[in-house]
């Protein structure tokens, strides 16, 4: 449960994000919101590009040094374990194109992924084999106990599912894998910035996280974390240039070496835009403190749920284990009807698989869900 004073000052960083002028903002797993501290970040990005074309190459490497460490600290890792990206998917699939896989071995990919994880698995590894086994409503290490052979060799899973909300306790999941000698990929994008997370208490081989939804976007960045424990295990694809130790650009004709580590696979031009709202986004939760991000996220979760159970929807979330942001709700047949009303109320939420998603953050309040309720109340009433 928050405390009074986290309500409080929850409010008082609601001020960042303007969307809430216009919209009830329930869609954190769909898109985030760009906050005011990302938006100037970006801005001041623009205004060098117009007024001198690129950064002085002294401040360039500064900028994405910081950034990398500010990413770091988030999530607990070494600044040489991360890696800039533009999306989940080329984390993933950075991850799986260098692990040192054979032809006979296996991936096992739970079955709920999100298509972004499920087109990378099947069409760039043609010579491996696939298995999609279901995690829904199961304990997870008993999935794999159930599923594992002796050519399975990497396990990819999402860490929330992005429609029911289920969510691996990755701290005993990944306890489980590294004892098993299995690689274990996560696609972390919704969780990460809704739940407090820290590789040091995770296993895990390689987190692929985008920034587009509770890191506040804007889309288009992101970053993967590669376990060091892996870095000389790991082959050099998706590999570039600028995944060498530069320090400038006057003299070309002398190429360092390629990173032994995470920034290997930062293959060329970076998206700094991205790269710098990423670390404004970050800042802003690191201020109010991960800790309390989550805690307000689930309660504000929970005051919503109990709501819809009174009104007797069909709740696809689950109540037991591990908690997400996310609350997946249905009316019954007339979810669309309900979906297009929220929607001329100025609420926004998701239609996934004819469930409304509902995704809140640390910023919304009790006040919103309270309008929220009304209007679905009227609706209830109206049908």
């Amino acid at each position: 449960m928050t405390t009074g004073n986290s309500v409080v000052e929850s409010a008082e960083f609601r001020r960042f994000f303007p969307i809430t002028g216009k919209f009830i903002y329930f869609n954190h797993a769909g898109t985030g919101p760009l906050s005011v501290p990302a938006q100037r970040a970006v801005e001041r990005c623009l205004s060098i590009y117009s007024s001198q074309a690129e950064f002085d190459t002294e401040r360039y490497f500064s900028i994405v040094g910081e950034a990398r460490a500010t990413v770091a600290r988030f999530i607990g890792a070494k600044p040489e374990e991360i890696a800039f990206t533009h999306n989940t998917s080329e984390g993933i699939y950075i991850a799986l194109c260098n692990l040192p896989l054979r032809e006979n071995d296996t991936i096992l990919v739970m079955d709920e992924v999100f298509p972004a994880v499920r087109y990378v698995v099947d069409n760039n590894l043609p010579h491996i084999k696939k298995k999609y086994v279901s995690f829904a409503k199961q304990d997870p290490i008993a999935v794999l106990e159930t599923n594992l052979d002796r050519n399975v060799k990497v396990v990819v899973v999402d860490y929330v599912q992005f429609l029911s909300g289920e969510t691996i306790d990755l701290r005993s999941f990944s306890a489980f894998t590294s004892e098993h000698g299995l690689y274990l990929v996560v696609d972390g994008i919704q969780g990460i910035g809704a739940l407090k997370y820290d590789v040091t208490d995770n296993s895990v081989d390689f987190l692929a996280c985008g920034c587009g939804k509770w890191l506040f976007g804007p889309s288009g960045a992101g970053f993967l974390y590669v376990n060091s424990r892996n870095f000389d295990k790991l082959r050099r694809q998706h590999t570039g240039w600028l995944g060498a130790g530069w320090t400038g650009f006057e003299d070309v004709t002398k190429n360092p070496p390629l990173y032994d580590d995470a920034r290997k696979y930062e293959m060329g031009t970076r998206n700094i835009l991205g790269i710098q709202a990423l670390t404004a986004n970050i800042d802003i939760l690191l201020q109010y403190g991960m800790q309390r991000v989550e805690a307000r996220i689930l309660k504000l979760k929970e005051d919503l749920r109990r709501h819809f159970e009174v009104d007797g929807f069909e709740i696809l979330t689950p109540r037991s284990g591990k908690q997400s942001g996310i609350l997946s709700v249905s009316p019954g047949a007339s979810v669309e009807v309900l979906s297009q009303g929220l929607r001329r109320n100025n609420i926004v939420v998701s239609l996934r698989n004819r469930y409304l998603r509902f995704s809140p953050h640390f910023y919304n309040s009790e006040d919103e869900i309270k309008q929220i309720v009304d209007v679905v109340g009227k609706y209830r009433v109206l049908k």
